[in-house]
C-alpha cells in the first residue's frame, strides 16, 4: 500500500470546504425563497423570471457542492486504502475542474492537486524493483 497522505489530506480539506459550501448554499437558497415568497405580488414578470433563474443556478451549485463533498470523501478514503487509485484520481480531477469553474475555486484547486499528485505517483514500490531482476 502506498503512502498517499498528502492526497488524503488535500481531499479531506477539499471535501470539508465543499460541505461548508453545501451549508452556505442551503442558507442562501432558503433566504432567496423566503424573500421571493414575501414580495411575490409586487414583482414584475421579468423579476420573477430572473429570480427563478437565480434559484435554479443556486440549486445547481448546491447539487454540485453536495456531489463533490460526497465523492471527495469517498475518493480520499479509497486513495488512502489503495483501492482503484487511477479511477478515483481521475474522478478527483473531474470534480476539481467542475468545482474550479463553478462554485468553489479553492475546493477545485485542492481536488485538482490531489488528483494530479495521485495519478503521477508511482503505483507501488514493487514496480521499482522489477527492473533489477
Amino acid at each position: 500500500m502506498n503512502n498517499r497522505k498528502a492526497e488524503f489530506i488535500l481531499g479531506i480539506i477539499g471535501s470539508s470546504l465543499a460541505a461548508v459550501g453545501v451549508l452556505l448554499t442551503g442558507i442562501i437558497t432558503m433566504f432567496v425563497v423566503l424573500a421571493t415568497s414575501a414580495d411575490h405580488g409586487m414583482m414584475t414578470q421579468d423579476e420573477i423570471i430572473g429570480i427563478s433563474f437565480s434559484i435554479g443556478f443556486i440549486g445547481l451549485n448546491l447539487l454540485l457542492a453536495l456531489v463533490s463533498c460526497v465523492f471527495g470523501f469517498i475518493a480520499s478514503f479509497k486513495l488512502k486504502n489503495g483501492v482503484n487509485v487511477k479511477g478515483w484520481s481521475i474522478l478527483l480531477i473531474v470534480i476539481g475542474a467542475l468545482c474550479f469553474f463553478s462554485y468553489g475555486f479553492i475546493t477545485g484547486v485542492l481536488f485538482l492537486i490531489a488528483g494530479i499528485m495521485s495519478v503521477s505517483k508511482r503505483q507501488s514500490e514493487k514496480n521499482q524493483f522489477d527492473s533489477f531482476e
